[in-house]
């Protein structure tokens, strides 16, 4: 696992087939509730090309993980000193699963079967709590299955429409890239489940891993989400209530009630093994009890903003990852010239500046839907980055390894 004493991690193998293993759990760790039901708000409001300004980011920022931890060390050194982070990247995406579970999936097989993705994820860990080498097995299990539900949805749902153009001017598309490029480039180097893959491999079976992962089975999970995509828009409307449950709704249901269990049991597991304390344990089940109350006030609150409630809040979960967590790894991170990346006052300062200079653009951006403002947003995050003061160079002149 992710674990701080780099003595007592692991020796990482050397097997191609240990590799493509570890290739099959990253694509499913990573087919979140945000790869498997973005590209539905994607497509409905910029239709294909809002699809690609998502997955081009989304595929290679995810890889270059694999090229860009040179050693398994590096890896080490990360959840070693930015552990506080790591775990909250993790909780909040606990969090994100539980509030989609029981906002956005009722609507396609009701309530019962959703909440069933819990017991899954519960069950699994507990079968699994000594046998940690079964995550690789299980997550190719999970991914062959739902190749066949894609496959069998293509077949019920044939043929499949992409609309080239969606609600919005086509030109939003253009301001959205830079927050996916931001994020999806950044963010990943805060997943546990990344760090514990990357630690598991050797230097160049993490290419293999991450590369394959990413660049194959990830990239079909999300092809899946676009083929999907339109099918799903009738759910988000204001009368979804009056729609009847579409006929293929169990084969979508099932692809994501599989990897949202994978997913959560993944993270939870990584948090657990990363040695969090009693109040950081409080803390994501806190977290967890909140979103599970707007998972169930998504589909209970009027519209806001002319947004489905359900929607607003995974809008307002989306901004930890487009906004939070990229900028936390931008300006506490990832090195200046001549200096490693590090986390003290002067970092702090700059992030916290950078994040309430920017939330009221990404909020005019993402909320009010007035796309172009997160181009100001983004700029900000970056921007702040600088106002750090330059450590001497005579204090530290050592080349940093990690980022």
């Amino acid at each position: 696992m992710s674990g701080s004493d780099t003595a007592s991690a692991p020796t990482p193998r050397l097997s191609a087939i240990h590799s493509l293993g570890w290739a099959v759990f990253l694509g499913c760790s990573w087919t979140w509730c945000i790869g498997m039901f973005l590209p539905v708000l994607l497509v409905r409001d910029l239709g294909l090309w809002g699809w690609v300004a998502f997955a081009i980011p989304n595929v290679v920022g995810a890889a270059a993980m694999g090229w860009v931890l040179r050693t398994r060390d590096a890896s080490l050194r990360i959840v070693q000193s930015h552990a506080a982070a790591c775990r909250a990247f993790s909780a909040v995406t606990i969090a994100f699963h539980v509030f989609f579970v029981l906002w956005f999936v009722p609507r396609l097989v009701g309530l019962p079967a959703s909440a069933c993705t819990f017991a899954l994820a519960a069950v699994y860990l507990l079968a699994t709590v000594r046998r940690l080498t079964l995550d690789t097995i299980v997550a190719a299990i999970v991914w062959i299955i739902s190749l066949v539900l894609f496959g069998l949805f293509l077949t019920r749902h044939s043929p499949v429409h992409i609309p080239m153009d969606g609600d919005l001017s086509p030109i939003n598309t253009l301001w959205l890239t830079p927050v996916c490029i931001f994020g999806f480039l950044l963010c990943p180097y805060l997943d546990l489940t990344f760090h514990r893959a990357r630690q598991e491999t050797s230097d160049r079976g993490a290419r293999i891993a991450f590369g394959v992962g990413f660049g194959i089975c990830f990239l079909a999970m999300i092809v899946f989400s676009l083929c999907y995509a339109t099918a799903l828009k009738p759910l988000l409307s204001p009368q979804w209530r009056q729609h009847l449950r579409p006929a293929f709704g169990a084969i979508i249901t099932t692809h994501m009630i599989l990897q949202t269990a994978f997913t959560l049991a993944a993270h939870t597991r990584s948090v657990v093994y990363s040695k969090i304390s009693p109040g950081g344990i409080l803390a994501l089940l806190v977290l967890s009890q909140l979103a599970l109350l707007l998972g169930l006030a998504g589909n209970l609150l009027p519209r806001q903003f002319g947004l489905d409630f359900g929607e607003l809040i995974y809008r307002l979960f989306m901004a930890f990852y487009g906004l939070l967590f990229p900028a936390y790894v931008w300006i506490c991170m990832v090195p200046r010239r001549q200096s490693r990346g590090a986390l003290n006052a002067a970092t702090v300062r700059a992030l916290l500046l950078g994040i309430v200079v920017a939330a009221p653009m990404y909020w005019m951006g993402f909320i009010q839907q007035r796309i172009i403002w997160l181009i100001t947003g983004v700029a900000s995050v970056l921007l702040a980055r600088y106002i750090v003061p330059r450590p001497h160079v005579a204090r530290d002149t050592a080349r940093n390894p990690d980022v």
